[in-house]
């Protein structure tokens, strides 16, 4: 997440080309590796809205201004990390992580798991994503969140049970969350019941043109 005061902000990235490396025997000629070097443009959206409050009720009513102020930038707030994860990438909407993702495919794992629970389901789609390459020895991606119906929250983590009838994730109840391996396991509202959203969010960049403001 970074700061630009460019309004159309241009970046460039390395796509693998032609070529890769390989053992060579002293003195041989060694392979030629390439890649091409791609320039794109990031373009801004914007998320905006506005609140009418009469003379008379900002008069009438001590820090009511000030509740509308703290009231625009929750609900901004809000709006900002929907589009980040859910944005249907259609103008003038942003492009969400849920969007950029794809279907889990199971591959050599389908029904190679006896009585698989939660974890298993959680363990085989970080398996797919790290498996999965755009080019030949990509480093991996390393899923970092997944996020649940509150719903299927409660059921898989909070409500989880050893046979001695002990919490099996203790924090799920107490911070809202698991950690296990380095993933954030999370509740989340806008996740249909029944489905698992499991990412890399760190290969998702936002870019900050404009602060949030608040003109009277």
């Amino acid at each position: 997440n970074i700061n630009t005061s460019l309004s159309a902000y241009p970046y460039s990235e390395p796509i693998p080309k032609d070529g890769d490396y390989s053992f060579v025997a002293e003195g041989a000629a060694k392979p030629q590796t390439d890649f091409t070097w791609e320039t794109n443009y990031a373009k801004p959206v914007k998320a905006a809205a506005w609140m009418r409050l009469t003379d008379e009720s900002v008069q009438d009513v001590a820090g009511l201004e000030s509740v509308a102020n703290d009231l625009l930038r929750k609900k901004h707030t809000i709006a900002k990390s929907k589009g980040i994860l859910f944005g249907d990438g259609i103008s003038p909407n942003p492009k969400g992580a849920t969007v950029y993702g794809r279907t889990f495919v199971a591959g050599a794992m389908a029904n190679s798991v006896t009585n698989p629970n939660f974890m298993d389901v959680v363990n085989a789609c970080i398996t797919d994503i790290g498996t999965t390459h755009n080019y030949q020895d990509e480093m991996p991606y390393m899923a970092n969140l997944v996020m649940i119906n509150p719903v299927d929250f409660f059921l898989q983590l909070v409500s989880a049970k050893d046979d001695n009838g002990l919490p099996l994730y203790p924090t799920a109840s107490l911070f809202n969350q698991v950690n296990i391996g380095g993933v954030t396991i999370k509740p989340e509202e806008n996740i249909p019941v029944g489905k698992i959203f499991v990412c890399d969010m760190s290969k998702y960049n936002t870019t900050n043109y404009m602060p949030y403001t608040v003109k009277i």
